[in-house]
């Protein structure tokens, strides 16, 4: 039997274009309000032929020869980090890689592990990382000095207006936003359906 490799190592997805998918578990310290809404752990992404791929990304991305991704990410102007699940130690020099051999290509997106933020932001101009908090983070998040995304937005969450915060993702299922989360001027835009896409807008990679 040949060993299973996917045949494109990106995921693809109508809001954030194109992604690199890694599994929740072993991988996500998850809050509280993060753990009940995850969108990773329902749907498609959830499916057994997409935990496999995402299993085998990690450890591919942990590995030395990037070819086939640097690769497909040379061809797309924008590449989401862990749209699903979140990067390990391990993930960091993959990542470099990435960023150095597709100067082109923005890489973006969210961990809630602050040292894998202080490890990977700053080194890159086409690399940056937010950090993901909400209404359940511990306090200790705030001590963090750079940028910020607010998600899930629950109906009962109060946004501090605290210029570090970037966007704000109201909690969504099924690409619906739920009903009765407030709207804020910092609404990601994709997830209200104002304009097609995270790449009309850039603004979680423009901060």
């Amino acid at each position: 039997m040949n060993p299973y490799h996917p045949m494109n190592i990106l995921s693809t997805n109508t809001k954030t274009g194109v992604s690199i998918n890694l599994p929740i578990a072993g991988h996500c310290t998850p809050t509280r309000n993060c753990a009940r809404c995850c969108y990773a752990r329902a749907g498609r992404t959830a499916l057994p032929s997409n935990k496999r791929k995402q299993n085998w990304v990690s450890n591919y991305l942990a590995g030395k020869n990037l070819d086939q991704l640097i690769g497909e990410c040379k061809a797309e102007p924008s590449v989401r980090i862990s749209a699903t699940g979140d990067l390990r130690s391990e993930h960091v020099e993959g990542i470099f890689s990435l960023a150095r051999s597709c100067p082109q290509t923005e890489f973006w997106g969210m961990s809630r592990k602050i040292d894998i933020l202080n490890s990977i932001n700053g080194h890159y101009k086409n690399l940056r990382l937010l950090l993901s908090v909400d209404s359940s983070s511990p306090a200790s998040v705030w001590e963090y000095q750079s940028g910020m995304c607010w998600g899930p937005r629950l109906a009962t969450d109060i946004v501090p207006a605290d210029p570090r915060i970037k966007v704000i993702f109201p909690y969504h299922c099924s690409g619906k936003v739920v009903k009765n989360i407030p709207t804020d001027e910092r609404d990601c835009k994709a997830v209200r359906h104002t304009i097609a896409g995270c790449r009309v807008c850039g603004l979680c990679w423009n901060w």
